[in-house]
């Protein structure tokens, strides 16, 4: 078996508490980005993408989940690696200005 302490999935290793913290606080702000859609008080969006970003880093299920929706359905495949792309290009254009500036 491997050893517990492993980082499981995108999580890095964290304490058990901070890891049910994260993971509470991912349902609540995605549970509170649904009731938001459904009610014209308060924008749900924000906080269905913020939950929706903590659970997918936090939970190997949700990973799973992800995973096997972007192998049913192409379309979002290609788009998702496309963002993911545009990403990479991003962070290495920072980091390239960055260097520069020093």
């Amino acid at each position: 078996m491997s050893d517990p302490r492993e980082p499981r999935g995108l999580a890095k290793p964290r304490r058990r508490t901070t890891r049910i913290a994260l993971l509470t606080l991912g349902w609540v702000l995605l549970v509170l980005g649904l009731i938001g859609g459904l009610l014209p008080i308060i924008q749900g969006w924000p906080f269905g993408v913020a939950g929706a970003a903590i659970l997918y880093i936090e939970s190997r299920w949700v990973q799973r989940k992800v995973r096997r929706f972007r192998q049913r359905n192409p379309r979002f495949e290609r788009t998702w690696l496309k963002a993911r792309a545009w990403l990479k290009e991003r962070q290495r254009a920072r980091r390239a200005k960055a260097r520069q500036s020093i």
